[in-house]
């Protein structure tokens, strides 16, 4: 039998790369999540890579993104309509459906902050273990996000 791969899912961040033109999703932005991403999934092959942008939809990790000044002063303090979770969700839903009714996942890591997980659907029938730390801060989060990479 094949091993299963997993599938990560990174937040927006408010740190990004400014270069001109287009850089792949993954190294668009630059927050502290991406940064241990980048640095960890080099030495692995099994986990495909998800992104969610600014307006809360997901993208392939390699997706080509130019750059876009990020909104506000303090990413922590952002809030979301509820139109705007539910359009998201709803987009989120069909873009991993696609991914996960496959059944070549077996677990998905949810890097990111609890008020972008609402902008994802509940996973629990695509028979996929979840991972998504919600205790302590950036530090410990991003220390369980090198520890499942590994």
């Amino acid at each position: 039998m094949v091993d299963k791969k997993r599938l990560l899912i990174l937040g927006p961040s408010y740190r990004r790369r400014r270069d001109q033109g287009l850089l792949p999703a993954l190294e668009r932005f630059d927050g502290l999540f991406f940064r241990v991403a980048r640095k960890y999934l080099s030495q692995v092959k099994n986990i495909d890579v998800l992104v969610m942008v600014d307006d809360l939809t997901l993208v392939e990790g390699n997706a080509p993104l130019p750059y876009h000044e990020p909104k506000g002063r303090e990413w922590g303090r952002q809030s979301f309509s509820v139109d705007a979770l539910e359009k998201a969700r709803v987009f989120n839903e069909k873009f991993l459906e696609k991914k996960l009714r496959s059944g070549k996942y077996s677990e998905v890591f949810l890097a990111m902050g609890k008020i972008y997980a609402e902008a994802l659907p509940n996973m629990d029938k695509y028979n996929v273990t979840v991972v998504f730390p919600t205790k302590g801060g950036p530090g410990p989060k991003a220390q369980a996000l090198k520890n499942w990479i590994a």
